[in-house]
C-alpha cells in the first residue's frame, strides 16, 4: 500500500504524488530501461520492506554504492519510506576515501553491484549486498512495512561533500529540507511535465541527486546518463532522448558549446539549462546563446549545507551578468561584518543564509557545525555562516566574490583567486583555470595552473588587459589539462600535492 502526505513532508511523498496523478508517465529513461511513475512507486515500496526484513531500522545509515540508474532511484525511495538514512557514494570514489566515508556513516548496509571493484576495509556491521543479486525478490517483496512514525524532521540523507581536512565531510539533511529546497527551486526554474531532464552528474554530488525530486515535482522524465556519455557521442546522446533540460557544471556546459560547434546543424532540443559547481564564464554564455536562442541559462549559486541559496533568472543576465541572483522563495540572504553586523547595500562581508534549507549539520562533526551553523540574530535561531564574501545590491541580487580561503593578499591589496581565474576564462583561447592561494606556513607562492594553447608570455599579456599589475601572480603553470574531481570540478588538492612535491625537488 502507497501511503500519501503533505506535499512538502518526505521525499518519497514528491514521487507517490505524481504516481497518483501520472501513473503510465514515464520518470526514468536509461540505457537498460525504463519505468513509469507507478512501477517505481511499487518497487520502492517492495524494496523498503525487503530492507526492512533483512534488518535495515529506521535511523539506520544504508550506502548506495551503484551508478546512475532506476536500482538507484528505487533505493533512495526506498530508504525514505523506511525512515533510514541513505549516503550515495560515487563508484568511482578512491578506496582511502570510501574508507572513511565508511567508518564515518557506520552503514548497515552497503548497497553496491557486479560493476564496482572497489576493494576497502569496513565495519564489520555493514553488509555488503549485490543488487543484482537480489533485485527481482526485492523488488516483489509483499511484506507490510511497520507503522509509519517517521516524520519530516527526520534525518533523509548525508551528502558527502569536499572538507577542509583533506577528508570528506557529511552534511545533514533532514526530510524538510530536501524537500523544501526542491520546492524553492522548482519555483524558480519551473520544469515542465514535458521537459526531458538529462542528468550526466553522479547522483552523489548534490545537483545530480536533487535532479530526482525536481522532474519528479514536475511530473517530467529523468533521463538517466553515465560520464562516459559525455565524450564525442554526447551530442547524439542528448538528440536520441530528446533532452530538453540538462543540469550541468562549468565543464560540462563548455563541452556542450565546443561539440554542439561542430555539429550545429543537427542540436538537441535543449530548452534550458542550468550551471553550478563554479563561475559559467561569460564567452560560454554568449557561444550557448549563438547556438540555442531559445535556450534558458540560468545561473545558480549555493553549497551543499544550504542546497541553493540564490538563481539568477535567465532574464536578468543582460543587466546583472556579474551577479549571482536572487535569494530562493523563503529564504533570507544577509551580509555581514566581522562584528555581526548586517552591512548595507554594496558592503563586502560574510554571507550568512536563513531558512527551511539549512541543513542540520556535520555528520559527527560538533566542533565544525559549531563554526557554519550558528545561533543568531534576535530570534536566536539556526543559519548557516557560509565561509563566503558577497556583497547585495540595493535591488536585493547576490555578487559572490569568493571564499574566505580564496582571499588572499598580494604586495599589501587584497586579491581573489575567483577574479584571477574569471579573468583566465574571459580569454577566448584559454579552457581551464585554477589558482591556490599563497601558502606562508610553505613558503608557496600564488600559482596559477591554466590549460590553453597560449605562450606563457601571450597569457601574461592578456591577463594585464583585464587585472591590476598587483593581481598578476607571480608563478603561472601551463598543462595541457587540468585534473577533475569526479563532481566535474578542477581538483585543487592534486594541484596542491603536484606543486608542494615540486617544492622538494
Amino acid at each position: 500500500m502507497i501511503r500519501t502526505h503533505n506535499p512538502s513532508s518526505l521525499i518519497h511523498d514528491i514521487l507517490d504524488n505524481t504516481a497518483a496523478r501520472l501513473p503510465e508517465k514515464m520518470a526514468i529513461l536509461h540505457d537498460d530501461g525504463t519505468s513509469t511513475y507507478g512501477k517505481l512507486a511499487l518497487q520502492s515500496y517492495s524494496l523498503a520492506s525487503w530492507f526492512y526484513r533483512t534488518g535495515v531500522r529506521r535511523g539506520d545509515r544504508i550506502a548506495l554504492m551503484l551508478p546512475n540508474g532506476i536500482p538507484l532511484v528505487t533505493a533512495i525511495m526506498a530508504a525514505s519510506r523506511l525512515g533510514a538514512i541513505f549516503f550515495v557514494v560515487n563508484p568511482a570514489t578512491k578506496p582511502y576515501l570510501l574508507e572513511h566515508m565508511m567508518e564515518d556513516a557506520q552503514p548497515v548496509m552497503i548497497l553496491t553491484s557486479r560493476q564496482s571493484t572497489q576493494e576497502f576495509r569496513n565495519n564489520d556491521s555493514a553488509r555488503r549486498v549485490i543488487v543484482e543479486d537480489i533485485w527481482e525478490t526485492a523488488v516483489h517483496c509483499n511484506q507490510e512495512l511497520p507503522p509509519y512514525t517517521h516524520i519530516s524532521h527526520d534525518i533523509a540523507c548525508l551528502i558527502y561533500t569536499s572538507g577542509s581536512t583533506g577528508k570528506p565531510k557529511a552534511v545533514i539533511s533532514s526530510h524538510e529540507n530536501v524537500t523544501s529546497a526542491a520546492w524553492s527551486i522548482q519555483e524558480c526554474l519551473h520544469y515542465h511535465e514535458d521537459d526531458v531532464v538529462g542528468n550526466f552528474l553522479p547522483l552523489a554530488f548534490d545537483v545530480g541527486l536533487y535532479q530526482i525530486m525536481l522532474t519528479f515535482l514536475a511530473g517530467a522524465t529523468l533521463a538517466l546518463g553515465q560520464e562516459s556519455h559525455v565524450g564525442p557521442g554526447f551530442i547524439k546522446k542528448l538528440r536520441d532522448w530528446h533532452v530538453t533540460g540538462l543540469p550541468a557544471v562549468p565543464s560540462l556546459v563548455s563541452m556542450l558549446a565546443r561539440l554542439s560547434q561542430r555539429d550545429s546543424q543537427q542540436l538537441p532540443p535543449i530548452r534550458f539549462i542550468t550551471n553550478t559547481g563554479a563561475r559559467l564564464p561569460s564567452t560560454t554564455i554568449d557561444e550557448l546563446h549563438a547556438l540555442y536562442p531559445a535556450c534558458l541559462i540560468y545561473v545558480m549559486f549555493g553549497l551543499t549545507e544550504c542546497k541553493r541559496v540564490s538563481i539568477l533568472q535567465p532574464d536578468d543576465y543582460n543587466w546583472k551578468h556579474d551577479s549571482v541572483g536572487t535569494p530562493l522563495p523563503d529564504t533570507e540572504c544577509l551580509i555581514i561584518d566581522a562584528s555581526g553586523t548586517e552591512l548595507p547595500p554594496g558592503g563586502a562581508g560574510e554571507l550568512v543564509v536563513r531558512g527551511p534549507t539549512v541543513m542540520q549539520g556535520y555528520w559527527r562533526a560538533p566542533e565544525m557545525t559549531e563554526r557554519r551553523f550558528r545561533t543568531w540574530g534576535p530570534g536566536q535561531e539556526r543559519v548557516l555562516f557560509t565561509g563566503d564574501t558577497c556583497t547585495k545590491d540595493a535591488d536585493g541580487y547576490l555578487y559572490f566574490k569568493g571564499r574566505e580561503d580564496d582571499i588572499y593578499k598580494q604586495g599589501g591589496y587584497r586579491v581573489s583567486a575567483l577574479e584571477i581565474e574569471a579573468a583566465v576564462e574571459d580569454i577566448s583561447e584559454m579552457q581551464q583555470a585554477a589558482l591556490l592561494p599563497p601558502t606562508p606556513a610553505t613558503g608557496t607562492v600564488a600559482t596559477l595552473f591554466v590549460s590553453g594553447p597560449l605562450t606563457l608570455e601571450e597569457l601574461r599579456s592578456k591577463l594585464r588587459e583585464r587585472l591590476e599589475d598587483y593581481k598578476i601572480p607571480p608563478q603561472i603553470v601551463i598543462r595541457e589539462k587540468l585534473t577533475l574531481t569526479s563532481n566535474g570540478k578542477i581538483d585543487k588538492k592534486v594541484l596542491q600535492q603536484e606543486l608542494q612535491a615540486e617544492m622538494l625537488l
